[in-house]
C-alpha cells in the first residue's frame, strides 16, 4: 500500500537566462505595487541589484531595498528589515535576491512584517501559520534551493547554534531562477553551493519520508549536477555548466522540500553556527563519512543515485569514496580542514545534532551521540 504524502511547491517557477526581467510581471500578477527587495552587500557589489531594479523602474514600480543581510543570519536581521519597512510604510510584497541567507530572511520577513510577532518564537516546525505578504525569490547562487522550500535557517546569537523555522506557508509564491545571476559567483562559493545542492538531492532521495515526487526530482537534480559541478569549478565561465547547476540546485530544493535533509545536515548545523564554516563546505566534507554509515540501510538507493550522477554502476561504499574525491577536487575538503575545531566542543555539538529530530529521524540509519562524535573526528580538523 502506498503511503500518504503531501507535496509543497511554489505556485510559479520561471527558469532560464533572462527570466529575472519578468519580475514586474510576476509581482503584478500577485497584486504587489511596492515591494521590498531583500539582499546583501555581496549582491550589491556584484552589480546584480540593478538587474531587477531597472525593470521595476521601467514598469513604474516603487520599491525599497534592505541590503544588510549577514551570512548565516541571526534573527536580528529580520528585526532590522522589519524596522526599516515600518519606517518606510506601504510595503506590500517581498523579493529575495541572493543566496540562502537572503532568501531565508525574506521568507520570515514576509511572515512577521505585520503583527509584531517574535521571530524566535517561530523556531521549529509548523509555528508560523500564516504569511502576511507575497514572496518572490531570485537566487544568485546555485546551491540552497531556498526559493522552493518551506525552510529558513538562522543563527541563534545566544548559543551559536543554528535554528530552523519550517512551515508550509513559507514556500514562496514564485521563483525566478535565472542562471545569469550566478555567472559571477566566485570559485569557492560556486563549489560550496554546488556540492551542497548535490547533498540536498542525495539526502532527499534516501530519506525515509521521501515522497515519489521528491525521489524523481532528486534524480533529475543529480543528472544536472553530476557533470556540471566539476566542470563549472574548472571552467567558471562555462555558461552551459552554470545553467545546469542552476537547474540542478533548484530541483534539489524542490526535492528536499518534499522529503527531508538528513544526518549530513544535522551534523553540519551545530558546527557552522559555532565556527562560521560555510554550510556547503560542511555538508560536502561530511557527506562521505555519513553515507558510509548509511550503506546498510540504503545500499540500492546509493547505487541508483550514483548512476544518476553519471558515475556508472558504482557499489555503495565506492560511491561514498567518490563523494570524498569530489569534495577534494572542488576544494571543499581542504577548506574544511583549514578550520580548527576543539575536541572539547565535539560532544556538545553531537548532542545538538542528535537532538535535531527533524533531520535525524528521516536518516536511513539511527546515529548515537558517540557515532556523531566519531564522524566529527573523521572529518573535521580536530585539535
Amino acid at each position: 500500500m502506498l503511503k500518504v504524502f503531501e507535496n509543497h511547491l511554489p505556485r510559479r517557477i520561471h527558469f532560464g537566462r533572462g527570466v529575472s526581467a519578468l519580475l514586474p510581471v510576476v509581482l503584478g500578477a500577485l497584486g504587489v505595487k511596492r515591494p521590498c527587495l531583500v539582499t546583501d552587500q555581496g549582491v550589491v557589489a556584484a552589480g546584480l541589484l540593478g538587474r531587477v531594479t531597472v525593470p521595476l523602474v521601467q514598469a513604474g514600480f516603487e520599491y525599497s531595498v534592505f541590503d544588510r543581510v549577514e551570512p548565516e543570519p541571526p534573527f536580528a536581521c529580520v528585526e532590522q528589515a522589519r524596522a526599516q519597512a515600518a519606517v518606510l510604510g506601504g510595503v506590500d510584497g517581498i523579493v529575495g535576491l541572493g543566496g540562502g541567507s537572503v532568501m531565508d530572511v525574506a521568507k520570515i520577513l514576509a511572515a512577521v512584517i505585520e503583527g509584531g510577532r517574535d521571530v524566535r518564537s517561530l523556531a521549529g516546525v509548523g509555528k508560523v501559520g500564516r504569511r502576511a505578504l507575497p514572496v518572490v525569490m531570485l537566487p544568485t547562487t546555485a546551491g540552497t534551493g531556498s526559493e522552493a522550500t518551506p525552510v529558513a535557517i538562522f543563527t541563534d546569537a545566544a548559543t551559536g547554534g543554528k535554528v530552523g523555522i519550517v512551515d508550509s506557508c513559507l514556500v514562496p509564491d514564485a521563483a525566478l531562477v535565472d542562471p545569469a545571476l550566478t555567472d559571477s559567483l566566485p570559485p569557492g562559493a560556486t563549489a560550496a553551493a554546488g556540492i551542497d545542492a548535490l547533498i540536498h538531492a542525495l539526502e532527499a532521495f534516501i530519506a525515509t519520508v521521501a515522497t515519489p515526487l521528491a525521489r524523481g526530482v532528486a534524480l533529475e537534480a543529480a543528472r544536472n549536477i553530476g557533470r556540471a559541478l566539476p566542470l563549472v569549478c574548472r571552467e567558471p565561465g562555462n555558461l552551459d555548466a552554470r545553467d545546469n547547476m542552476a537547474l540542478g540546485a533548484h530541483l534539489a530544493g524542490v526535492a528536499f522540500a518534499n522529503s527531508s535533509c538528513c544526518a549530513v545536515h544535522a551534523l553540519a548545523l551545530p558546527v557552522g553556527g559555532r565556527f562560521h564554516i560555510p554550510h556547503g563546505v560542511l555538508t560536502g566534507g561530511l557527506a562521505a563519512a555519513v553515507m558510509r554509515r548509511n550503506v546498510p540501510a540504503c545500499e540500492a538507493d546509493l547505487v541508483v543515485f550514483a548512476a544518476a550522477l553519471g558515475w556508472g554502476h558504482v557499489p555503495a561504499l565506492e560511491f561514498a569514496t567518490r563523494l570524498e574525491t569530489l569534495a577534494e577536487q572542488v576544494g571543499v575538503g581542504p577548506a574544511l580542514r583549514r578550520v580548527p575545531v576543539p575536541r572539547s566542543s565535539l560532544e556538545a555539538m553531537a548532542r545538538e545534532a542528535v537532538a535535531n529530530h527533524r533531520l535525524m529521524k528521516p536518516n536511513p540509519v539511527a546515529l548515537t551521540v558517540a557515532d556523531v562524535v566519531s564522524l566529527y573526528e573523521e572529518t573535521l580538523q580536530v585539535n
